[in-house]
């Protein structure tokens, strides 16, 4: 079986600033990470590749001690990145077929026949995964994919795959809870890459991780050891490898066990992508990761990703350490990409999610986050007013099924596309002069007038029935505010 080597070999997905798309190597991409505008890819893909670059380079290039001493790091790091790979030791490790080490793959028993190929893709059609996209799957007739597909999607799979089989309980790291990952943009890939590492305070005051920042798992030995290095530390866990398996030299499937390495959940060692949230259930406050979920535009949440708090445990409520390693540089940069893969909690993919926002240089002051919570809250409020006008009217018709989730729909659909209304009025906060559903600003127009139409479109008036109906419902349609928590 011919060799391919991912230092060498084209298979990381970009875009030049011209919108010329290719593949490249790792390499290449570090080599021109000034003039390669972005990655091109999915969001689970994105995040895996992301945690690769970021690794290398702060492998490359120890973390700084704090948030002040960002100028000067990484500064030349297409040329160091390079050496790194080169090595003979390190450049080994990154085989994606051949002889010798692997990149994340280990030796499995091979008693049974081996998986095919198209497991590692959670889109293409292969045993209970659906033929909507993709009519090409079929058990009994493996199909092949071309060595750089089959890199990146390796390296997705073990970020992100979810419960998987012959009653292994493990999970990716990155899609535990269907955590929702927040990223930095810059102007062009090697910014990107800087913008996405972490400082050393924040790895060994958080004691999130007990290993430090360790190194790259294909630097860790296969050593009694081995695990407890690899989940949890810095480095050890950007690059994960969560299940045992060996890619076929027929390019046509993988072997995989049962056995394999298991990874601390976020509470016990955080994701530096991620966001934590405190939630109410019961009495008790329950701290978990934001997740995304299916029906609910990411935009909602910005206020959880924004909020800079820190508690006196760092796996407290806070935002993703990203963006608390870089607070002076996003303000300056001002671009946030929020993205993952959305599973069932247990083996079924649903769907992947993506949203890129572009914050004016105040936005992630206290003040004005608060300001768009209040306005998130708002519309929340109208929504459950729309939600009662629906029963209201259902139930002067006597209706069993209401028209309450396609009311529910409309209302939300306006607002996802003027989101940007609340970002910019946030940021700008001395145009509001009455809290939101109170006075007349933009926001408070846009909600009340998306509600408005969600009720008219849904609610049929061609009979009298209907109009008393109609009459009815609209009086339960309350377009002020109820308090909000925390306004004086």
């Amino acid at each position: 079986m011919e060799n391919f080597n991912l230092v060498d070999n084209p298979w990381i997905p970009v875009r030049y600033p011209d919108g010329r798309q290719t593949l490249v190597s790792l390499k290449e991409a570090f080599r021109e990470s000034r003039e390669i505008h972005d990655l091109a890819c999915a969001p689970h893909e994105r995040v895996s590749l992301m945690r690769l670059l970021v690794c290398i380079t702060q492998r490359v290039f120890p973390p700084p001690e704090t948030d002040e001493e960002w100028d000067d790091y990484a500064v030349d790091l297409e040329t160091k990145a390079v050496e790194y790979l080169s090595d003979p030791k390190i450049k080994e490790s990154f085989n994606l077929y051949g002889q010798g080490r692997r990149f994340l793959q280990t030796k499995v028993p091979a008693s049974k026949g081996p998986v095919n190929i198209s497991k590692l893709v959670p889109f293409l059609a292969t045993g209970n995964n659906t033929t909507l996209n993709d009519q090409s799957g079929d058990d009994k007739t493996p199909r092949s994919l071309a060595p750089h597909s089959v890199a990146l999607a390796l390296l997705s799979f073990q970020n992100f795959y979810p419960l998987y089989g012959a009653g292994y309980k493990g999970k990716g790291p990155c899609v535990d809870g269907n955590m929702l990952h927040t990223l930095l943009l810059g102007t062009h890939l090697l910014e990107t890459i800087r913008l996405n590492c972490i400082t050393k305070e924040l790895i060994e005051d958080s004691k999130m991780f007990t290993e430090g920042i360790g190194k790259p798992i294909w630097e860790i030995e296969e050593k009694p050891d081995f695990a407890k290095l690899a989940t949890q530390s810095y480095l050890g866990r950007l690059v994960p490898r969560h299940r045992n398996l060996m890619l076929s030299d027929d390019r046509k499937g993988y072997y995989i066990e049962s056995k394999s390495i298991e990874y601390p959940t976020y509470d016990q060692a955080r994701e530096a992508s991620s966001t934590i949230v405190v939630v109410q259930k019961g009495k008790e406050e329950i701290r978990r990761t934001l997740s995304a979920r299916m029906g609910r535009s990411i935009w909602r949440d910005l206020h959880l990703i924004l909020m800079l708090k820190l508690t006196d445990e760092m796996n407290s409520a806070g935002t993703p350490w990203i963006l608390l390693s870089h607070p002076s540089e996003f303000q300056s940069v001002n671009q946030l990409w929020t993205g993952t893969l959305i599973t069932d909690l247990k083996a079924k993919i649903l769907d992947t999610v993506e949203s890129t926002f572009t914050l004016p240089a105040d936005m992630m002051e206290p003040a004005n986050v608060e300001i768009y919570r209040r306005g998130v809250e708002y519309a929340e409020n109208v929504s459950k007013s729309l939600y009662s006008s629906l029963k209201k009217y259902g139930e002067a018709l006597k209706q069993e099924k209401p028209p309450v989730e396609k009311a529910q729909s409309l209302f939300w659909h306006q607002l996802d596309q003027r989101n940007t209304i609340l970002i910019n009025l946030s940021a700008a906060p001395m145009t509001l002069t009455d809290d939101f559903g109170i006075g007349n600003d933009p926001w408070t127009q846009t909600v009340r007038q998306a509600a408005v139409t969600a009720y008219e479109e849904t609610c049929p008036r061609q009979t009298p029935r209907q109009y008393k109906a109609y009459a009815e419902g609209l009086r339960y349609l309350k377009l002020k505010p109820k308090p909000i928590k925390g306004k004086k």
